[in-house]
């Protein structure tokens, strides 16, 4: 059975604000710790949070997004958490992909085998973890994002089976939807949209799903696209 997690912004609030809210729902075993950014205001919230989150490592299992850009001073970041996180996820530089895996390189022999590259919608078909591969190991850990393959027009469950034919490759599944129209009227990015039952994509991943071992994120960021998320997979049988 696959371990369940939310990102750390369910709710508005701060990492420890979420931790708590989400602390008595006993579906979610597990947390995404956000850090999209790395800046002075998001670094002194973490700094002064720190001790609390820490106390919640035997309630869940963290994994954590690391900044989108990364840089080499965000080392600090993963020492850091390094202990607590089982993932660390990053964004493939398209523009640097030699530079951005020599630098994971050198993290992967401080800090163990814990970094997944995921898909990134780059448009025309191509994704820039498409233009990052050629340059890490060929046994470097993947995460699947759904929402990121469907606005590139692919099928999550190709990919999926693609990667877990080659020595499990995926670790780790952001689990989303898209809504173009609802996105034309709020604003909010097309992906990162609550599971729908009735979508095909979605009906077809599933049944690969049943027996996947590795992390499921319902990448999501209201506790009520969470909770619709729970009831499809609730409804699939995919929850203990």
């Amino acid at each position: 059975m696959a371990v369940l997690t939310v990102p750390s912004w369910v709710i508005p609030g701060t990492y420890a604000e979420n931790l708590r809210f989400l602390e008595s729902k006993k579906e979610i075993r597990g947390v995404e710790l956000l850090f999209f950014l790395y800046n002075d205001e998001i670094k002194s919230q973490f700094d002064s949070e720190w001790d609390e989150i820490r106390s919640y490592t035997e309630r869940f299992a963290f994994t954590v997004h690391l900044p989108e850009f990364l840089l080499p001073e965000h080392e600090e970041l993963i020492a850091r958490l390094a202990p607590l996180a089982r993932h660390f996820i990053i964004h493939p530089d398209a523009e640097n992909p030699a530079g951005q895996a020599a630098l994971l390189g050198s993290w992967k022999e401080r800090y163990g085998a814990a970094f997944l590259a995921e898909n990134i919608f780059q448009g025309k078909g191509v994704s820039s973890l498409d233009i990052l591969l050629p340059h890490l190991d060929e046994d470097f850990a993947l995460c699947m994002d759904t929402g990121h393959l469907l606005l590139d027009g692919k099928n999550p469950s190709d990919f999926f089976k693609a990667w877990q034919d080659r020595q499990n490759r995926i670790e780790e599944i952001h689990l989303h939807s898209l809504d173009q129209n609802q996105s034309a009227v709020d604003g909010r990015l097309a992906d990162h949209r609550r599971l729908r039952e009735d979508e095909p994509w979605l009906l077809e991943l599933l049944p690969l799903l049943k027996d996947y071992q590795g992390i499921i994120n319902l990448e999501v960021f209201s506790w009520e696209e969470v909770e619709a998320g729970i009831e499809v997979l609730r409804k699939f049988s995919m929850l203990d």
